[in-house]
């Protein structure tokens, strides 16, 4: 029984230190991706400060063209204009904050809504409406899913992603 029982208590002891050390392995991880969002930042393109009610008139404007379809083939280039104002509140949003979150919603949305244009589905309709909502509760407060620093990078990826597919769009409308 006492060799049991010291058993028990060494394996005991054992996995408190794996756990420790697991801990303090992750809280590495974290502070290593927090420290990297930041630099994370689209080329070329100036931050800019995102003022709320000029935002949430974007998303109602995206919203009224969600509800008119028949009108995002003639706003193409208004919907331009909107994924580089989005762009620069992406750039001058902090990381982990309702700006970014409300930014990048905002850009991923018109963006998808200029495919919209090319292609029209409703699926695309679908993303962009979510987009938007997601945006509209960032600003309102709620809390963002950019809340870790993790989401934070994966916010930042995705802003540099849809960079990456508004030069691919541009192509597309060319013809």
């Amino acid at each position: 029984m006492k060799i049991t029982g010291a058993a028990f208590l060494i394996l005991l002891f054992a996995a408190a230190i794996v756990l420790i050390l697991r801990t303090q392995e992750i809280k590495h991880v974290q502070d290593d991706v927090a420290r990297m969002a930041p630099r994370l930042m689209e080329e070329g393109v100036e931050g800019r400060t995102m003022r709320h009610r000029d935002a949430l008139a974007r998303i109602k404007e995206l919203e009224a063209l969600c509800d008119s379809p028949s009108l995002i083939a003639d706003s193409v280039p208004r919907l331009r204009e909107i994924t580089v104002e989005a762009a620069a509140w992406a750039a001058g949003s902090p990381s982990s904050s309702r700006e970014l979150t409300a930014a990048v919603g905002l850009r991923v949305a018109a963006d998808t809504l200029r495919e919209y244009a090319i292609r029209p589905s409703g699926r695309h309709l679908g993303k962009a409406k979510a987009e938007l909502e997601d945006a509209k509760l960032a600003l309102e407060g709620q809390e963002p899913r950019t809340a870790t620093s993790t989401d934070a990078l994966r916010e930042r990826i995705k802003n540099i992603d849809y960079a990456h597919r508004e030069q691919l769009q541009e192509l597309e409308e060319a013809y």
